[in-house]
């Protein structure tokens, strides 16, 4: 019997423990492990984003947290507590995307005249869909792998690509696959295809009843089982699925999103994971063709879209010689604006006539797919949708904006790169220079889009170029101590002194060359276990292998570790070989990998990762952000160059701390970071901590010192952990593409990340930072279970802050902001803004900090606070999203307040609200504190004299 991939028992175990209960942000959130501070902000985050966008009808949210510290078990089980809650916390839904429909009274049908028995229903509101898309389906299968830890289960599905689902065996793996398909199955009712017929029994199999976990593996091996078909299969799912696990072009692609998805993506959760190049693939949503490849036979039934295509050939056929020249090989030239639509004028499509244009196309493929053979090769059908789309987009408006100038026509005549023969291509561009564009109808249509990835930073760009406004923004920290397990440092120079400088402009020197190949050789001679280096571009590290195996350099690196080399192009043959055999040295059949599987490891990050000034697009896209910087709030071109650059190298940074108990050093080498202005941009979680050395010897002396000092803090770290939960993680290596090879983008996209240079890894696994078992806290207590308590109880329970409860006074007051005099109570209390409070005493460390740094004072032992519920107060004092910061000698995460109504914003400090805590501290969650120094107090006799003796102590 075919079931789906299960966890381990101990796995298992931990994850239906229903004592995991967290209260965060008013909801009771299951998770399956004693969370870190980082994950309680983390979800924190996530839920007040959502509870926004039911009370303003959209809110989305931009969170960064890094790799190892559980981002997607965090975001998983924040989301789906949230959903779970929301028909008892929204019984009208969201207004924004509300929808209500009229039944009949079936009893009694009433006669056509009259309409009175004509009942309003109101329908109960639908529950909004959360979308999970990820940029590959690797990552879609590791997201499932962390959805199966939850205690949480829903109809789910997961949609893939037919190549990746199909079980017929006749045609899988044909490169026209999806044609064939849509040939085998036109006449639904008497499909051609055996495994389409069976769809059903995949859906209806036992291993996949009671919303069991699955991903497209699992639904292949049922399929072939019971000779069904997953694809289709997981579309049937989908139908009533209360998450949906998708690629991103599901949701970026207009053809995908409308055909398919519209009606359960309006008022929808879209989750996009690793979204570090979102901006990037929606810009690519986008025309590029050779339509030499069009320029094929067609029946006189398409006339209409064969003139269109010859008029397209024509005008590349009169232009094509006046291209502006870039080098002997390639010449190119653009056009934008009105400019733009003149050109395409001229091969007669104009917008007023792109309706009737678009109308032929579209009745074209519909013709066409009820062919049998089709008309239209699917390659014809493909490239006519993306015309059609791009030039749809191309003559939109918004508002009184035209999109015509957010693209680029452009127009290559090149020689293929390895073309012996000389033969020219030429290439129609049209480029969308305004991610914004293609991006807004998905933000329209959502109630939240929440991006998220292990390194967002730098953040300012994602607001300006998807044209969307950031309800809330976070960078998490990680959950290493980062003076402690992590060493990282920037190097200037390399032995002998000789500067490392990786620019255009000294790197084709053979002195640099050398000098870095023999820091390499030297660095991999001290580090025990392996390393990663990226290197800016594919081009460099070519030239680098090439002077290196000249002086025999390569030899040398050769004796220090195995070396594996990214190939550049998109030959995924040839990288899941070289994949293979990176995992296969991991794994014990090569040198220098022991029973030690916690062996450090090190990320060596070569130069800075600019991308090609010399590349059309990159060109284009920085001269659009000069132009329209001003009038469309974006960054400048060189801004926004720099930003591309330093996401690229926090995503190569990133690689080598992959959870809790990991350890290693992260080397920048290059004389370039000397400079504050090249380091700023670098993860918050690690900018701090980044030594700089001119000697390089020196360096070496302290990286040889890091990895015994880490590893013995590692160890006693471990010491405070009962137990291991996961033991097949920890001996189990994962092939996990982003642990081997840099940080994940395309190579193909001319933004791509730096090239990558693996030398033999010895370290770690991919051990999830969540299979570890809970931690017994010195103070633990027992979690709070407010469905069990009576809402006046849980008001009124005394507030323990480790003070003389004789200091403790229970009173009603009137509060307001000591500077403006505006009122802070809730007007909605008993038809005043009377508020309960406790006056008492806090000693905790965050509280005092901030009372330090706001009143310049020296630091107090405690401070006198009052203490009242937040649904007591005014909500503009605890609704904004700025702050959640983790408090662990507190065991809580805190929200600094201001006064919302003074007349210079956040000046005015008033204390703080509690966003969630740790199951000690469970007593202080939805409480905001108070400093009774900032505050004008009303009250009765007791709470004056309560309140001088306060005064009177401090």
């Amino acid at each position: 019997m075919v079931s789906p991939t299960s966890l381990s028992k101990s796995e298992e175990k931990e994850t239906l423990n229903p004592r995991n209960v967290y209260h965060i942000g008013g909801l009771q959130v299951r998770f399956p492990y004693q969370p870190y501070g980082t994950q309680l902000a983390f979800m924190s985050r996530v839920i007040s984003t959502l509870d926004r966008a039911q009370r303003d009808g959209r809110c989305h949210a931009l969170l960064e947290s890094p790799t190892g510290t559980g981002k997607t078990l965090s975001l998983l089980c924040s989301v789906l507590a949230w959903q779970q809650s929301y028909a008892s916390r929204f019984p009208k839904g969201n207004s924004a995307h509300k929808r209500s429909h009229f039944t009949p009274d079936v009893t009694r049908p009433p006669p056509s005249t009259e309409p009175s028995n004509v009942v309003e229903v109101e329908k109960p509101p639908r529950v909004p869909t959360i979308f999970y898309a990820s940029r590959t389906h690797a990552q879609i299968t590791q997201v499932i792998r962390e959805y199966r830890k939850t205690a949480y289960r829903v109809p789910m599905a997961v949609l893939g690509a037919r190549k990746r689902s199909c079980t017929n065996r006749r045609v899988q793996g044909k490169p026209n696959l999806d044609e064939i398909c849509r040939c085998l199955i036109k006449d639904r009712n008497k499909p051609k295809c055996p495994e389409f017929r069976g769809k059903d029994d995949i859906v209806a199999h036992p291993s996949l009843q009671q919303n069991e976990v699955h991903d497209i593996e699992d639904l292949v091996k049922i399929g072939y089982a019971v000779r069904g078909c997953p694809y289709f299969a997981a579309w049937d799912m989908y139908e009533r699925a209360q998450i949906v696990f998708c690629p991103y072009s599901y949701i970026v692609d207009q053809l995908i999103r409308q055909e398919k998805l519209e009606d359960k993506l309006n008022g929808a959760i879209i989750i996009f994971d690793e979204a570090h190049n979102m901006e990037d693939i929606a810009r690519e949503a986008e025309l590029q063709s050779e339509l030499q490849l069009l320029s094929l036979a067609i029946p006189m039934i398409y006339q209409p879209v064969c003139d269109a295509i010859d008029g397209l050939i024509s005008w590349i056929g009169s232009r094509k010689d006046s291209l502006a020249k870039r080098d002997p090989q390639h010449y190119f030239s653009s056009w934008t604006g009105d400019k733009a639509l003149r050109e395409l004028e001229e091969s007669n499509i104009t917008r007023k006539g792109f309706r009737n244009l678009s109308n032929c196309f579209i009745e074209a493929i519909e013709r066409s797919m009820k062919e049998i053979p089709p008309h239209l090769s699917g390659i014809f059908v493909s490239t006519l949708q993306e015309l059609l789309v791009t030039l749809g987009y191309f003559f939109s408006r918004d508002g009184s904006h035209s999109h015509t100038l957010d693209y680029e026509l452009g127009l290559q005549r090149f020689i293929k790169r390895g073309d012996s023969s000389g033969k020219w291509t030429h290439t129609l561009s049209l480029w969308c220079m305004n991610p914004s564009v293609v991006f807004k109808a998905i933000v329209d249509l959502s109630s939240s889009i929440i991006l998220t990835s292990g390194t967002l930073s730098p953040m300012d760009s994602f607001s300006s170029e998807l044209g969307m406004q950031f309800g809330a923004c976070l960078e998490a920290p990680h959950v290493v101590n980062a003076n402690q397990q992590v060493w990282a440092a920037g190097i200037f120079s390399g032995p002998n002194n000789q500067p490392l400088n990786a620019s255009y402009k000294t790197n084709d020197e053979h002195p640099f060359q050398d000098a870095l190949g023999k820091s390499l050789e030297e660095i991999c001679s001290i580090v025990p276990g392996g390393s990663l280096v990226f290197f800016p571009s594919y081009k460099l590290m070519g030239k680098l292998c090439t002077r290196w195996r000249e002086t025999g350099q390569w030899s040398r690196l050769c004796l220090e570790k195995d070396i594996f080399i990214e190939p550049s192009g998109g030959a995924t043959g040839e990288f899941e070989n070289v994949l293979k055999g990176y995992y296969d040295c991991i794994g014990g059949k090569k040198r220098f990998i022991g029973r030690n599987r916690r062996a450090a490891f090190l990320a060596i990050i070569v130069g800075i990762p600019f991308p090609n000034l010399h590349d059309v697009l990159v060109g284009l896209k920085r001269s659009y952000n000069d132009t329209y910087k001003s009038s469309r709030n974006l960054l400048g071109g060189g801004e926004w160059y720099c930003q591309q650059a330093y996401r690229a190298l926090n995503q190569a940074a990133g690689r080598c701390i992959r959870h809790r108990f990991d350890y290693g050093a992260i080397l920048f080498l290059d004389e370039r970071y000397r400079q504050q202005r090249n380091r700023v941009s670098i993860s918050k979680w690690l900018r701090q901590s980044i030594k700089l050395y001119d000697n390089f010897e020196e360096s070496m002396q302290d990286l040889k010192s890091f990895f015994p000092r880490a590893k013995k803090h590692v160890d006693s770290k471990m010491l405070s952990y009962k137990e291991v939960i996961d033991l097949e993680c920890v001996v189990q290596t994962e092939p996990e593409t982003s642990f081997v090879i840099n940080g994940g983008s395309s190579a193909s996209s001319p933004f791509s990340c730096s090239s990558g240079l693996t030398l033999e890894r010895g370290g770690p696994p991919s051990v999830s930072s969540h299979a570890l078992k809970r931690r017994k806290f010195i103070s633990s207590a027992a979690v709070i279970d407010l469905e069990k308590e009576n809402n006046h109880d849980m008001i009124t329970r005394r507030i323990e802050f480790g003070s003389d409860s004789s200091t403790e006074t229970r009173a009603r007051v009137q509060i307001s902001c000591l500077l403006c005099r505006s009122p802070l109570g809730h007007p909605d209390n008993n038809g005043s803004s009377y508020l309960n409070c406790l006056v008492t005493w806090s000693s905790k460390k965050y509280v005092l900090t901030l009372l330090k740094e706001t009143s310049r004072s020296e630091m107090p032992t405690s401070v006198s606070v009052i203490v009242t519920d937040c649904s007591s107060v005014d909500q503009r004092l605890c609704t904004k999203d700025e702050g959640g910061i983790w408090c662990e000698q507190d065991g809580c995460v805190f929200n600094t307040i201001f006064c919302p109504f003074c007349s210079v914003p956040n000046t005015t400090c008033l204390g703080v609200q509690i966003m969630a805590t740790d199951s000690s501290n469970v007593q202080f969650l939805s409480k905001i504190l108070f400093f009774a120094d900032h505050l004008n107090v009303m009250g009765d006799a007791t709470i004056k004299e309560t309140l001088l003796e306060h005064q009177g102590t401090c």
